[in-house]
């Protein structure tokens, strides 16, 4: 179970191409960074514009980690943990300090 749950989170990771250059923007212009929690923050000097963005992207996780909990039986939000686990390890410079 814990295998298909990283294919899926896998899958989730790359399936969002419309928002993920902004994201990355937002990210590497340290307005926005990742939670240990698998959701998005947007950091105190961020414009409204990325904490629209944040937000947006926020609701769009958490509907997909809610899928992916209930397609394998699994808390919500050890789904979120593991998906932020992943990007964070990929990527640790964005993670929110």
């Amino acid at each position: 179970m814990v295998r298909s749950i990283y294919i899926i989170v896998l899958t989730l990771l790359v399936a969002n191409p419309v928002s993920a250059a902004s994201v990355g923007e937002a990210k590497a212009s340290g307005h926005a960074c990742e939670q240990t929690n698998g959701y998005l923050q947007a950091t105190g000097s961020a414009p409204p514009d990325v904490q629209s963005l944040v937000r947006g992207v926020n609701v769009k996780r958490k509907a997909q980690y809610s899928q992916i909990a209930e397609k394998n039986g699994v808390p919500v939000d050890q789904v979120a943990k593991l998906t932020a686990e992943k990007l964070i390890n990929s990527a640790p410079q964005y993670r929110c300090k």
